[in-house]
């Protein structure tokens, strides 16, 4: 059965689009160029530290979500500092551990894996804080970061349902603390309309890729 949300009850689609401040659950992978990426429009037009934005904090737990989109690299010249916390399977197995530099302006860190959440919390903690506590020194915005997570999808062939709903939601609390926001990727194919709706309830809202290919549409929120 698909774990797509249903649109029943709900008005017509409408696109995401500029900065937001809300919290989104994407119905898609998340892509190393961004385009499933709330944010990405933000970051491509150049105004992430020009509208608050401290910085960019990527979790990846597939080894095709360790890239940042270019977009947020690019935004990082401006001060909007991008960090990955290294969450895959066999990111420990590689030899390296703690902070590591990637491209210019991104700083990875690595943890145990995704059955350890408990270390990516630390993680993702120890990078929000630092995102925070540098914002002002390297000219990057004074507002809070943006998160994604993803791919749950990937998290929950390692965690359940019960273990990953209190991660997600820990790590969208503290973002919100800092004045952020969070959005995770998750595949509908790959679950169940109870899974799906157990994430989706910790999200403002959530959003599919356009049928026009050119950004997302919110098929389900709780804005008003």
């Amino acid at each position: 059965m698909s774990g797509t949300p249903s649109r029943a009850g709900h008005g017509p689609t409408r696109p995401v689009e500029g900065p937001s401040d809300a919290d989104a659950l994407v119905l898609a992978a998340p892509s190393a160029i961004g385009g499933h990426c709330p944010c990405s429009r933000e970051a491509h037009d150049g105004t992430a530290a020009a509208t608050g934005t401290s910085g960019f904090l990527r979790v990846a737990f597939t080894r095709g979500g360790l890239s940042p989109p270019g977009e947020w690299v690019r935004a990082a010249g401006d001060g909007a500092g991008v960090r990955v916390v290294d969450s895959t399977p066999c990111s420990v197995g590689s030899g390296e551990s703690g902070e590591r530099e990637g491209e210019e302006g991104v700083v990875t860190v690595t943890a145990s894996g995704p059955a350890n959440l408990t270390d990516v919390g630390v993680r993702v903690t120890d990078a929000l804080d630092d995102m925070d506590a540098t914002a002002g020194d390297t000219g990057g915005g004074s507002g809070g970061p943006v998160c994604c997570l993803g791919s749950l999808t990937a998290l929950l062939q390692y965690v359940d349902d019960r273990e990953a709903y209190r991660f997600v939601n820990a790590v969208t609390a503290r973002v919100a603390s800092l004045g952020g926001t969070t959005h995770a990727h998750i595949e509908p194919a790959a679950h169940d309309r109870r899974t799906i709706d157990t994430m989706a309830s910790l999200f403002d809202v959530v959003a599919e890729p356009s049928s026009a290919g050119d950004g997302l549409d919110v098929v389900r929120s709780r804005r008003r």
